[in-house]
């Protein structure tokens, strides 16, 4: 359950980051992303949870599933498809001609290696959707939220009772060596 949570936790992060500023975050270089279509099924399914990775473009060849920026329905947006082609811009630099498995076509724009956010290079079967579960507005602060404050107050609860019997013990000692003492100082004054 903590691992759900600690994945649910970190996918909020970057999901939050990346609406902010439009940029998309990641954790020591890798960002979770759950699939929301089943363009590139059989590969990966809508509900699948994949890891894309910052990458050099320059090293990008066909057959590589790339996360690029785009827009879909007039709307900024990440997709990721498999390259296809790669061709040279005018200015040299490379430009990628992408197309999802499922899809019988090429998509219409080519993609420039500026765009290209980074590869896949690992995928969850069915992780994406129990992690979109958890990282919905409504349902975080109840699944995440509230379990990490729990959590948080039973170690504080747990350090304080832990550091209270030291105390209780290492004052019980003090108490036991000064009883002794005494009772050391006591035989010898009657003999």
């Amino acid at each position: 359950m903590w691992i759900i949570i600690l994945v649910a936790a970190l996918y909020a992060f970057t999901t939050l980051a990346t609406r902010e500023d439009g940029s998309v975050s990641d954790i020591a270089g890798f960002t979770p992303l759950a699939v929301q279509s089943d363009s590139m099924a059989p590969t990966f399914n809508k509900g699948d949870l994949i890891f894309i990775k910052k990458c050099d473009t320059s090293k990008l060849e066909v057959g590589d599933i790339v996360t690029f920026h785009t827009i879909i329905d007039n709307e900024y947006a990440l997709n990721t498809h498999r390259i296809v082609a790669v061709e040279d811009a005018a200015d040299g630099t490379p430009v990628y001609r992408t197309k999802g498995d499922a899809n019988p076509v090429e998509d219409a724009a080519p993609v420039p290696a500026a765009d290209v956010v980074g590869r896949v290079v690992f995928v969850s079967a069915g992780l994406g959707v129990v992690v979109s579960l958890l990282t919905n507005p409504l349902l975080f602060f109840p699944l995440i939220v509230v379990p990490l404050i729990v959590l948080l107050v039973l170690e504080i609860r747990h350090m304080v009772k832990t550091t209270q019997e030291v105390a209780r013990a290492e004052d019980e000692a003090a108490l036991r060596a000064a009883v002794e003492q005494i009772r050391e100082q006591r035989r010898s004054e009657q003999e």
